[in-house]
């Protein structure tokens, strides 16, 4: 595009960050307890979409609100479509943040808050470069289409129901990923695991909220006869409460899909308690084959391809239901094996107690590096970088694999420290800009 077009981007650079910090203000998180007509996810994803729709609007495109499961804005081209898919909903905020969550706070050049990776930031980004495009006249080939989804980190009910009102678009980005282009993404398996009978001298034991977010609380309650010496070996903190122990494990939080890069508070916990309670074949199992790595090996199922690399598995949420333990195990699979061998392997390895009881899969995704699509994504993404970088593989899922022909394009850059899931999470202003200047070059690469 010609400077006058990417000139209009930083010209409404206030106004940009205005419209994100209107969406950021909003805690999007999915509330089913409180759901309704027209907000199938609850009031305040609700509120995301009316605001993500109202700004649409604002900027001349036409509108769409799919019953309040997703929303979509149009820039009128050809038969065929690009669809651009984000999505409103966030993970919930967790606790210790530096600065308010929702208070889109602007501090040293970044903007904290809940969603400004993911993926309201990149959200707003490809409104921007979207209207960037209309205003210069430019004659789109494709009709671009930019899909809010409301449901994306959960089960992405949103783009189901969305396939039952209205036809997939031919082509389609996901910046709801890593730069340079995300051409394949391992399998998802989120198991509901009843590992066993825990020892009686453990009262509770609970931590994280959700199956794709490292927790970094652990919490116990033992019996108070329970010998804690042991404990001198481990970082666990020791409280009374009501005649009984309460014990603490903390970690750093992450998403689920990539483990390795947080700290998992209940790894600390299982090991204490094994200690403690050494003739326990459960909390030794688990101590022993799930925590001592996030790839298998430990467990006896070191699972590996060419294509996407390891498998990972990562502890998500842990409770204790009539003195079993009950584990939800967020597992990212290479695109070469079929989610029936990773349960195989994961039984086979386990203790007899051990059960699956429940799975919710995403099947891998995996699209030819030398597709149309991945090439003009890379040459934009190279042109704009001045590299020569190539498509890459992640744990991660993206609404790609939902999609008929779909890759994630963005938002993070190589090296930049990775936010999303995280406590403080947060958008660098100069990224975010830069974003929406990579965007707008997409939108016009591949609609032109």
């Amino acid at each position: 595009m010609n400077r006058a077009v990417d000139k209009w981007i930083d010209d409404h650079k206030e106004e940009l960050i205005e419209a994100l910090r209107a969406n950021l203000s909003i805690a999007s998180v999915k509330d089913t307890e409180h759901a309704g007509e027209g907000a199938p996810f609850g009031p305040m994803i609700r509120k995301a979409l009316d605001d993500a729709i109202g700004r649409g609007k604002a900027l001349g495109f036409d509108t769409v609100d799919y019953d309040g499961y997703c929303g979509a804005i149009d820039m009128a081209g050809g038969d065929e479509q690009l669809g651009v898919i984000c999505h409103l909903d966030v993970v919930p905020e967790g606790t210790g943040w530096t600065y308010p969550p929702y208070g889109g706070e602007i501090h040293d050049g970044k903007l904290y808050a809940r969603g400004t990776m993911d993926d309201k930031g990149p959200m707003i980004a490809c409104l921007y470069a979207a209207k960037a495009l209309k205003m210069s006249g430019f004659r789109p080939r494709r009709t671009l289409r930019l899909i809010f989804g409301c449901d994306e980190e959960n089960n992405m009910a949103c783009i189901k129901y969305y396939k039952t009102k209205v036809k997939m678009p031919d082509l389609a980005i996901s910046p709801d990923g890593d730069f340079p282009v995300i051409n394949v993404e391992k399998g998802i398996y989120a198991m509901e695991l009843d590992v066993g009978k825990v020892s009686d001298a453990v009262l509770d034991i609970s931590a994280g909220s959700r199956t794709n977010v490292v927790p970094d609380l652990c919490t116990a309650l033992v019996d108070k006869s329970l010998d804690l010496k042991p404990l001198e070996k481990f970082n666990v903190e020791v409280k009374e409460a009501d005649g009984r122990i309460q014990l603490l494990t903390r970690g750093k939080s992450t998403h689920g899909a990539m483990p390795h890069t947080g700290v998992n508070a209940t790894w600390e916990m299982f090991r204490a308690l094994s200690a403690c309670l050494p003739d326990d074949k459960t909390l030794a199992f688990v101590a022993e084959k799930m925590c001592r790595d996030v790839n298998g090996k430990a467990w006896g199922f070191p699972l590996e391809d060419e294509v996407s690399g390891k498998i990972t598995h990562s502890i998500g949420v842990v409770s204790l239901k009539n003195g079993n333990l009950k584990i939800k195990l967020d597992v990212r699979y290479p695109v070469t094996y079929k989610d029936s061998f990773v349960a195989e392997a994961m039984k086979k390895n386990s203790i007899d107690s051990f059960k699956i009881e429940e799975g919710h899969i995403k099947q891998p995704l995996h699209v030819d590096a030398d597709s149309p699509l991945v090439k003009g994504l890379l040459e934009v993404y190279n042109k704009e970088m001045s590299c020569d970088a190539k498509p890459i593989a992640i744990g991660g899922g993206t609404y790609s694999r939902m999609l008929p022909m779909c890759v994630a394009f963005g938002p993070s850059f190589p090296g930049d420290t990775q936010v999303i899931h995280e406590i403080n999470e947060y958008v660098s202003i100069d990224r975010l800009m830069q974003m929406a200047h990579i965007y707008l070059e997409a939108f016009a690469k591949m609609c032109g």
